[in-house]
């Protein structure tokens, strides 16, 4: 199955999803929508880097864990939403990504270094920017 573009999956929206976002989560930063396209954006840049380590599975620069981090919460916070609607979760996934896509917690007990995790970071920033821009790194990072 060829893969899907950016501006394919962009224009996937589910109304069920963000209204639920919204009435769970009326504080954070993100509106539904936003939240909804940030998290549109995520899946796409993880099936990028997926697909780009098969091609490339010894470029260094690809060795990072393509992850939610803390300061991505309010994404997080939609994918958990998403995830509720289990039917449409998993149609939007074998429809876009022909696979179904875990959300996977962070359940490592071993904590790495702090210049291990530097150099993952700055790698999947890189790959963010490299990808999706700046604009993404400012929506998820700020």
């Amino acid at each position: 199955m060829a893969a899907h573009s950016l501006s394919a999956v962009l224009k996937y929206k589910n109304n069920h999803v963000i209204r639920r976002y919204e009435k769970d989560y009326p504080h954070n930063r993100l509106s539904g929508d936003a939240a909804f396209i940030e998290l549109m954006k995520f899946f796409w840049l993880a099936q990028q880097h997926k697909n780009a380590k098969k091609i490339n599975p010894d470029n260094k620069e690809l060795k990072f864990i393509c992850a939610i981090y803390p300061e991505m919460s309010e994404i997080d916070d939609m994918w958990h939403t998403f995830l509720l609607f289990t039917k449409d979760y998993m149609s939007f996934c074998k429809i876009y990504f022909d696979d179904y896509v875990h959300h996977v917690p962070n359940v490592e007990e071993e904590a790495i270094n702090e210049a291990q995790f530097k150099d993952d970071l700055t790698k999947y920033l890189s790959f963010i920017y490299d990808v999706l821009g700046e604009e993404a790194i400012i929506n998820w990072f700020e």
